[in-house]
């Protein structure tokens, strides 16, 4: 092979890169209208000390909004659809690279989402690009790292391009939201018993690996870590009972992490929440009024613990606008409903 023949060789191979990085740029564009986090880097740097993690149970059962103007605790909710551990863990080291957090509060469906499917997780991290931290997902799919690299070859559905590709701004509402996700509907009188019943010889298998490593990052940096699972109404499409919780508490035990199960008859009572009005019709997600009391319940129990440094009120960037706002789309959420 001459020289020639090899540089353009090489030159084929940087403009196909380049031709599949434009592309995958594109198709993670095109995702912003799916639990978009390009607003978590529009707040100042420090500004931010709990964060929430997890699937769609955690972006509708924990509002940051609430939580300020109820306790004053400036968070941000980075939970993502269908959001395995791995990608929540993920989600962890990037956020300590913008703010200093001092508690994570981790929904605890993701834990037996031990890591999902590569295009679930690309998904869920879309929001940061292709940076150092969404590339630690090539190193768990070793054989598949080239679609990490290039997630065009996964997300091949998604990458031409429309109207909605080069607009600055998808949805203006969510930098109000800070990654809460409202929803309106009931479950219904018909659902009243909770999930957990307090059998305490159920159990069931679940692997912690990237739990683990959650666990051992907040130890090393001095963060908290809470488990929280939110409430649910029905376990037809996705499971919680007695066995999971039993087995998570186990867990939480050995490492001494607070498990709040809002599952269990002693936290539905203590945060004063009621299955079918809190709960929304999918029956798996709490709505308004449950993620009301549920943030409350949580912004009490941060105020609480002992030597966790939160601040109260200060340096959030959250003004009366930023408020009044996102109490006017909670207002249309709920008038869209009737």
């Amino acid at each position: 092979m001459s020289k020639r023949q090899f540089l353009k060789g090489v030159f084929f191979l940087l403009l196909a890169a380049a031709a599949l990085y434009g592309c995958s740029v594109i198709a993670f564009r095109n995702l912003r209208v799916l639990n978009n986090h390009e607003t978590f880097y529009d707040w100042e740097p420090d500004t931010i000390d709990v964060i929430f993690i997890g699937g769609s149970m955690s972006y509708t059962a924990f509002s940051p909004i609430e939580l300020y103007e109820k306790h004053g605790i400036s968070s941000y909710n980075l939970g993502t659809s269908n959001q395995s551990m791995l990608a929540g863990y993920i989600w962890a080291l990037e956020a300590a690279e913008h703010h200093s957090y001092k508690a994570i509060v981790a929904e605890a469906m993701a834990v037996p989402m031990s890591h999902g499917d590569i295009a679930t997780d690309i998904r869920s991290l879309y929001s940061m690009g292709i940076n150092h931290n969404y590339l630690r997902l090539a190193g768990v799919y070793k054989r598949n790292f080239y679609k990490v690299v290039f997630p065009v070859f996964v997300l091949h559905d998604g990458w031409e391009i429309n109207e909605l590709t080069f607009k600055s701004e998808i949805d203006e509402n969510r930098r109000y939201l800070r990654g809460f996700v409202p929803l309106a509907s009931e479950a219904g009188e018909k659902y009243q018993n909770p999930l957990v019943t307090g059998d305490e010889t159920a159990t069931a298998y679940l692997k912690f690996p990237y739990l683990d490593k959650l666990r051992e990052y907040c130890d090393e940096k001095g963060i908290k870590l809470i488990l929280v699972k939110s409430l649910m109404a029905s376990n037809e499409l996705n499971r919680w009972d007695d066995g999971y919780h039993n087995r998570l508490q186990e867990y939480a035990d050995q490492y001494n992490i607070p498990f709040i199960d809002f599952n269990t008859r002693e936290y539905i009572e203590a945060a004063g929440l009621n299955i079918s009005t809190d709960v929304a019709a999918d029956l798996r997600h709490m709505n308004l009024s449950g993620a009301e009391k549920a943030t409350d319940f949580i912004g009490k129990y941060l105020l609480q613990m002992d030597n966790i440094g939160i601040r109260q009120y200060e340096n959030s960037g959250i003004g009366s606008d930023v408020i009044e706002r996102y109490h006017r789309i909670i207002e249309e959420t709920l008038n869209s409903a009737e």
